[in-house]
């Protein structure tokens, strides 16, 4: 849990060198500094309590003797002496850009009040000063105000640890830190995006390119294989003729070896046929007519070729009987 207290740190008000209030006033001092009640105030990350106390974009207000944070509750008036325009750091050091108001200022350079105590909010366990939420002009440095407790409206929940853990921060990590942090997976985000979306054409191509080319591919092949099937087509049909012209297979038969050589290794068993086989067939004039004897018994030439197969005779007769259907 945060708390927020208002308590005087010895900040004078030093007037310039004609006696003017000064623009700027130190708020918080650098590192750890403790209070006569044995407080500590801790200041270990100027930047983050400067970006929570300006998160807002309004002005900080300067008052008399913390009259904002003592009479809240109540109602009571309490009127600005000035206002904190700016924050910077200055050697570890919280210093505030003051526009004072005329009552404001004529305190100060009337010596009315000598001091100023900033009111922030700081981690109730670890004292680390968290945000800045205005400041008081007093003149007893020495004394610590009371904590004030507006436990609605003036604390705020500790950063949840498993969040904390899963960004990588300390338990006592601030808001400002957890924002940075989100900040900067965000921005990873984004980058990562922007590579995905343009990724590197050394590694990757456009979809459509690659469609394209895989088409293309394709059609080459199709086409190669189109054009290989056609050239073992004529090589096919130019073996079985050139066999049945030589008389070495009847022209009956010329669809059944057509068919074994497209088998798969049978254009080069049937060459190995032909080139060896001798004539069976003498021309007779009736090669375009049936076989005599009819389905299903073989001629002598047929017999000869059939054991030159090594196929059985109802093997070839039947296979030779349903390519001349």
């Amino acid at each position: 849990m945060t708390t927020r207290s208002a308590t005087a740190f010895p900040a004078l008000l030093a007037l310039a060198a004609e006696g003017a209030a000064p623009d700027w006033v130190q708020l918080v001092p650098a590192g750890e500094s403790r209070a006569v009640d044995g407080r500590t105030f801790r200041l270990d990350d100027p930047a983050a309590v400067i970006a929570a106390s300006m998160e807002a974009g309004l002005d900080l207000p300067i008052d008399w003797e913390h009259a904002q944070d003592r009479r809240a509750e109540d109602g009571g008036i309490a009127p600005a002496a000035g206002w904190i325009v700016e924050l910077a750091e200055r050697d570890g050091a919280i210093w505030g850009r003051v526009q004072w108001t005329e009552r404001g200022r004529a305190s100060v350079e009337g010596r009315e009040y000598r001091y100023v105590s900033p009111s922030m909010l700081q981690h109730r366990k670890t004292n680390r000063v968290l945000r800045i939420i205005g400041a008081g002009l007093v003149n007893r440095p020495a004394l610590v105000m009371p904590a004030l407790a507006r436990e609605t409206t003036t604390e705020e929940p500790d950063m949840d640890k498993e969040l904390l853990e899963a960004l990588g921060l300390k338990p006592e990590a601030s808001k400002a830190d957890a924002l940075e942090a989100v900040g900067k997976l965000k921005g990873d985000l984004h980058t990562a995006q922007a590579r995905a979306e343009t990724p590197s054409l050394d590694k990757f191509v456009p979809r459509a390119d690659y469609d394209a080319v895989v088409a293309r591919a394709e059609t080459a092949e199709t086409t190669l294989a189109n054009r290989d099937n056609e050239t073992r087509e004529a090589e096919i049909a130019a073996l079985v003729d050139g066999a049945v012209t030589a008389g070495k297979i009847a022209p009956a038969n010329r669809d059944f070896y057509v068919a074994t050589a497209r088998e798969e290794g049978g254009l080069e068993r049937l060459k190995t046929f032909v080139e060896s086989a001798p004539q069976v067939v003498a021309k007779s004039g009736l090669d375009d007519k049936d076989a005599p004897g009819g389905a299903g018994t073989l001629t002598d030439a047929e017999t000869v070729v059939c054991r030159q197969l090594g196929m059985t005779e109802e093997d070839f007769a039947k296979s030779r009987d349903e390519e001349t259907r």
